[in-house]
């Protein structure tokens, strides 16, 4: 059990270089990873398996608890995300295709490395988790929405068929992982969270392998152009996401925890959907995506970090000034 906790510490502290090296994998050696392409949906299964085993029910109270700050997190990552999208589809007159692939990417709910980038950051973690939470339980009914919303004009997808099959590929296997959670308890749980930070990321990654190992010469033909949509994507988010809740009064950490919620995606999710119901293409942006959110949000959660302890030593200064003197005896 030494060994698998210390590979998952450094597979957390180094999937950004990972996903680096998936993407070069999966262009260089595609048949290492072709396999992945018609399992898509049952390892986005597993990945999100995980996640309903990490999940408490203290996630669920703090909804009820908290539910202004939760709120405004899920609903400025269900606007922002996929406006932003459509927005960047408009100005840049994107093909079909990649215009479908940004609305899907924009559409998604925010997954899981978010609420990582936020631990880092020193944000608020449980707020973070719960925003992830209740913006995937929705997932079934906003993702098919906005996609046929904003995207409406360029493909024809059925709203039920689409809601079943996201309902399918998270909320199942969501719901499985929080009553295996309640039926293994707490105590065996920790040694099963180092365990399932491995199969996770080793879905994940051969999700974005499988894309890459299909999409690879077009990937590359985009090059720069494509990073940069999606770069602009996320900033927009971060930057909208941070703004709006310097405006409705949030403290720092809570600042910093949904301004990574709002600016990261699902990216997995967004594959999966595309290896169900659109070309290959489609997923271009999401397989970018992978990429550019965890440099991005690392980047982003650093800068936070080091933000927040400037603002702790500010605070403790203050309250030392104004702390009354010692009486002499």
């Amino acid at each position: 059990m030494n060994f698998v906790t210390k590979l998952s510490g450094f597979v957390g502290k180094n999937l950004t270089w990972l996903v680096l090296l998936t993407i070069v994998g999966g262009y260089f050696v595609p048949s290492g990873f072709t396999w992945a392409v018609s399992n898509t949906v049952w390892l986005l299964g597993v990945v999100m398996f995980g996640m309903g085993m990490t999940l408490h029910a203290s996630d669920f109270r703090l909804i009820l608890q908290r539910p202004r700050e939760v709120l405004a997190g899920t609903v400025c990552h269900y606007t922002i995300m996929p406006l932003v999208a459509y927005a960047l589809v408009m100005v840049f007159g994107l093909s079909p295709e990649l215009a479908v692939g940004m609305v899907l990417l924009g559409s998604c709910p925010s997954g899981t490395a978010s609420n990582v980038m936020s631990f880092l950051a020193k944000g608020d973690v449980p707020l973070a988790v719960s925003i992830t939470t209740v913006s995937t339980l929705l997932a079934p009914i906003m993702m098919p929405f906005l996609v046929w919303a904003l995207a409406g004009q360029w493909v024809t997808v059925s709203f039920l068929s689409m809601a079943l099959t996201v309902m399918k590929v998270i909320l199942v296997p969501l719901v499985l992982g929080l009553l295996v959670h309640r039926v293994v308890g707490e105590k065996y749980l920790a040694q099963l969270q180092k365990v399932l930070v491995l199969v996770s990321a080793f879905a994940v990654l051969s999700i974005l392998g499988g894309v890459v190992a299909v999409n690879g010469a077009k990937i590359v033909s985009l090059g720069v152009f494509m990073v940069v949509l999606v770069l602009l994507h996320n900033l927009f988010g971060f930057a909208l996401g941070y703004f709006i809740t310097g405006k409705l009064g949030f403290g720092k950490r809570q600042q910093h925890s949904v301004t990574l919620e709002v600016g990261m995606q699902n990216d997995a999710l967004a594959l999966s959907i595309c290896s169900v119901y659109f070309a290959p293409a489609v997923a271009i942006p999401a397989a970018v995506g992978a990429a550019v959110h965890q440099i991005t949000g690392s980047m982003l959660a650093g800068l936070f970090a080091r933000n927040m302890d400037k603002h702790e030593a500010k605070e403790a200064a203050r309250k030392q000034e104004v702390a009354p003197a010692p009486t002499a005896h």
